[in-house]
């Protein structure tokens, strides 16, 4: 008869450095969402130039989001691992969490090099064949669209789960409402049409995630074995 093992739990040293990392890339990922260009114009084209003259920012901005997301994915794998209660929950948080990173990944893909390289063919094209431009565009981002909205709503349904896990220590309380507020809020406004996925709506999640990242990191750094 076997002994079942018990379930590794990293080192505090880890656990803090984490926590760090954590903060560090939210901090980092609201200054990339504030450079993320903007494009607009009726002409195909004319929005076709403009992507393809902001395509390096884009690629670079959106580049190092996807990097950001791996990172943040890595930190609440080692948070998870280190919220002892309500175990089943917390992992159902993380598989929903990472559920999400990868459909942002997804938009991320399609809006910062899909989009552009699509802009850099169709630029210097005569105006009858970047013509099409104009509905590739389209379709891409409607593809954008839906990764983004799946990407928020399961992002927000594992930071719920891992706040329902969390709510019934008192040490820990402060870290669930936190996040009650951060998951909820940005999932019912986009579910209710109050916001919309564009890149301003986009920075109210940012920000609201970025609560509960900061709040996560403070908790990571100030926890003990």
């Amino acid at each position: 008869m076997t002994t079942p093992r018990s379930v590794p739990v990293p080192a505090p040293a880890e656990v803090r450095n984490a926590g760090i990392v954590l903060i560090a890339t939210t901090l980092l990922a609201i200054v990339m969402m504030a450079h993320h260009p903007t494009a607009g114009s009726h002409d195909s084209v004319e929005l076709a130039r403009q992507i393809s003259e902001m395509a390096t920012l884009s690629r670079v901005v959106h580049g190092v989001l996807i990097a950001l997301i791996v990172i943040q994915l890595y930190v609440f794998l080692i948070f998870s691992e280190w919220i002892r209660a309500s175990r089943g929950i917390a992992r159902f948080g993380l598989f929903a969490y990472a559920f999400g990173a990868i459909a942002m990944t997804g938009a991320a893909l399609i809006s910062g090099f899909l989009v552009s390289d699509l802009a850099a063919h169709y630029a210097d094209m005569p105006a009858d064949h970047a013509a099409a431009f104009a509905d590739l565009a389209l379709f891409a981002m409607t593809g954008n669209q839906v990764l983004a909205k799946l990407g928020v709503i399961a992002m927000s349904a594992g930071i719920l789960a891992w706040s329902i896990a969390l709510i019934g220590a008192r040490e820990t309380r402060w870290l669930a409402i936190v996040g009650f507020f951060a998951s909820v809020g940005p999932a019912a406004a986009l579910l209710a049409g109050v916001i919309r996925l564009n890149v301003g709506g986009m920075m109210i999640v940012v920000l609201c995630q970025a609560a509960w990242n900061v709040a996560a990191g403070i908790f990571l750094i100030r926890s003990k074995s």
